[in-house]
């Protein structure tokens, strides 16, 4: 009986797991999305747990969009994260919106890595990040984890680089972004 249920596990787990398709609608389950601040003296990481998105697959094509509070990002400094409010005007803008584009084969399965367009809305500009890397790995079930590294710039969103004892971070700041993303059945929307 025990050999029985470990050929089940190698042979049946494998087929379930690469059963999901793209094709379909999605939702946002889960994400971690932190962004580097690089200064001579220090580095600095902010997180947040708090974006929300969904999405389609069809007809070859997905469009996605994410959602992401700009007050939500945490540095471990209160001081600091008002400071980058301020400089990304987030008070006026308190939103920032991906648009995520691509291309995909409408078959079962999923590519291991995927260039998409990004559309990010932040600060109040809008700026295209063409083919970013996407991974994606089937997590089993109807879920997918999807991982970018967003190599974002200051100077494209007009923000200025604030400074510490008269020296300016650096102007890029890194986006890694670690989503779990569910297909939604009908049975879920119910």
């Amino acid at each position: 009986m025990r050999k029985i249920l470990l050929v089940l596990m190698f042979v049946v787990i494998p087929v379930f797991v690469g059963a999901v398709e793209l094709k379909g609608d999605w939702v946002l389950a889960q994400s971690v999305i932190s962004y580097k601040v690089t200064h001579p003296l220090h580095h600095v990481v902010g997180k947040t747990t708090e974006a929300r998105g969904k999405g389609i697959c069809k007809n070859g094509h997905c469009h996605f969009i994410v959602g992401v509070p700009v007050k939500s990002f945490d540095s471990g400094d209160g001081n600091r994260d008002t400071h980058m409010l301020q400089i990304t005007k987030g008070a006026d803008h308190p939103l920032i919106t991906v648009n995520i584009d691509f291309n995909s084969p409408d078959k079962k399965g999923f590519p291991k890595e995927q260039k998409a367009d990004l559309t990010i809305q932040f600060a109040g500009k809008t700026v295209k990040y063409p083919q970013v890397a996407l991974k994606m790995v089937p997590l089993g079930g109807s879920h997918v984890q999807v991982t970018a590294l967003i190599a974002l710039s200051l100077k494209d969103f007009e923000i200025t680089p604030p400074s510490l004892l008269g020296v300016p971070i650096e102007d890029s700041v890194p986006v890694q972004v670690d989503t779990t993303w569910k297909k939604v059945t009908s049975f879920d929307a119910k």
